[in-house]
């Protein structure tokens, strides 16, 4: 006689066969002692955090007892990250130095996906190379940092800043998310996007006053920086806002030419993201606007150049105009003169800000003091975390210490070069390179619509975070520019990784033997 399998146990047998208490309440008894000894062990640890009254601390203790927890909810730790992310940096730099470091609950966050992620990437078949280099990645930053050791204290700062979002960027390649996942998302940045305009609104109008109105310039009007941070006695980060917005821009633009999104709406998101653009600084915006129009007509533009010409034009007047609002309105200057100062503390020998050194100088700084005649250190950097500096010396890298006000990691770039070298620098733009091959076949092989416009998409944002290495450093330390990078890859693994015209092309070809009728 067949039983029937019901996953259910006998009521009535014990251990041994005797009556007595039943094996499922049995089995339950260790587990909620467990979990009892577990939560008072977790009250304790707390009680212990709270005495120390370290945000920091107290931040990383609760996201350990939450992590257990979110491993089995991947896909709400990534609403996590992204919505919190890209919202919450104004928050915390008006709340003041004592609040800086509260964002490091989130890169513990992003840190909880990496072992699901890699055990996953493990065992799949097709994963982009790009994935694959940026893992390699982070094997040499390793490496290269257990070489030329300095602290533990640098290398868990240093490996924090480079990878806080490298988790997300796993977790999105390579675990079994849908198309329905990836466009939620889409949605949530995009009304993040539009956040922007009353963030920056408030901004303007609160904000501005507080650090001398407009007639204090650009100095002034540096404040204005949406979501992603609103510092009233330093720099914010109004370049990383601007680039996310024409980020944006650039998806909404190519969904509506392909005819997948409505012109009323296309029209409306594309003007709320617009505005922010013309009320805070906006140099780099002159650059970034016609560089990703560029990218995204490319091939467009060479089959019919007449009929998109007046697209170029019309975005070119929009690039005059954030120009002449920019010179005119916001410095009171011309434009030769405002030219001049750019090339100047650009270009020339005058330092960037209270820094020694400027976005070029600080380059040929680094080589000056490499050369061949310190090879390993050439190629291979001093370690994750040794050229970073800050006014407060908050975890600062010894390398940094000693170049005390040169600001050797001003950009990316610089950053890479003292911390992973030749080497290290060379390989995180392979992972840019291999990211824009991929956008390239994707765009050009997929049979959906979708893909094909937001592949190109991908490759403005790529071209963006290029200039951003040799613009600034957030691409190595600043969390929300990071999110957003690890987004734009993560989604094209995913779109790689899942379209079926690659996956078709990739198979081995088959050899049919020759047989006889």
């Amino acid at each position: 006689m067949n039983i029937k399998h019901t996953g259910a146990y006998p009521r009535h047998v014990g251990h041994g066969g005797d009556i007595g208490v039943p094996t499922r309440m049995a089995s339950k008894l260790p587990l909620w002692g467990t979990i009892g000894a577990l939560m008072l062990l977790s009250s304790l640890f707390l009680g212990v955090l709270a005495t120390t009254a370290d945000l920091v601390m107290i931040g990383a203790g609760l996201g350990l007892l939450a992590g257990a927890f979110l491993l089995a909810a991947p896909r709400m730790v990534i609403w996590i990250m992204i919505g919190l992310s890209l919202t919450t940096g104004v928050l915390v730099s008006l709340a003041g130095p004592a609040y800086v470091r509260l964002p490091w609950a989130l890169s513990l966050l992003s840190f909880i996906l990496w072992p699901l992620a890699l055990f996953k990437l493990l065992q799949l078949k097709r994963v982009p190379l790009f994935v694959w280099l940026a893992l390699a990645f982070v094997g040499l930053c390793v490496a290269g940092s257990a070489f030329d050791w300095y602290s533990l204290d640098e290398f868990v700062a240093g490996f924090k800043r480079y990878f806080q979002a490298y988790g997300l960027l796993f977790a999105l390649a390579t675990l079994g998310f849908t198309t329905d996942d990836m466009r939620r998302w889409q949605k949530l940045i995009l009304a993040i996007a539009l956040l922007q305009l009353p963030v920056a609104l408030y901004e303007f109008v609160v904000l501005v006053p507080l650090r001398g109105g407009l007639n204090a310039g650009s100095a002034a009007l540096d404040v204005v920086a949406g979501t992603f941070g609103a510092n009233l006695y330093g720099g914010s980060p109004n370049a990383e806002m601007s680039a996310f917005l024409l980020i944006v821009l650039a998806f909404l633009g190519m969904r509506w030419h392909a005819g997948l999104l409505a012109t009323r709406s296309y029209l409306a998101c594309t003007l709320i993201c617009l505005i922010p653009l013309g009320l805070g600084e906006t140099k780099i915006v002159v650059l970034l606007l016609p560089l990703t129009v560029f990218i995204l007509l490319r091939r467009d533009f060479f089959k019919a150049p007449a009929r998109y010409m007046p697209v170029i034009l019309g975005f070119c007047a929009i690039t005059a105009l954030l120009g002449y609002i920019y010179v005119t309105l916001m410095m009171k200057s011309t434009l030769s003169a405002v030219l001049n100062n750019i090339v100047h503390y650009n270009f020339e020998q005058a330092g960037y800000g209270r820094a020694y050194l400027n976005r070029t100088t600080v380059l040929s700084f680094w080589w000056e003091r490499h050369g061949w005649h310190d090879p390993l250190t050439l190629l291979f950097g001093h370690g994750i975390g040794s050229s970073y500096w800050s006014p407060t010396n908050l975890l600062a890298g010894h390398i940094g210490m000693q170049f005390a006000r040169y600001s050797i990691d001003l950009t990316a770039v610089a950053a890479l070069l003292w911390d992973v070298g030749l080497v290290g620098a060379l390989l995180y733009f392979l992972v840019i390179g291999a990211a824009w091959h991929a956008a390239n076949r994707l765009g050009r092989d997929s049979r959906d619509a979708v893909a094909r416009v937001d592949a190109l998409s991908i490759q403005a944002a790529l071209a963006i975070v290029l200039v951003f290495l040799f613009y600034n450093s957030s691409a190595v330390n600043l969390l929300p520019f990071q999110v957003l990078i690890a987004s734009l890859l993560g989604y094209l693994a995913f779109l790689y990784r899942t379209d079926p015209a690659l996956a078709e092309s990739d198979r081995p070809a088959r050899h049919h033997s020759f047989q006889r009728p």
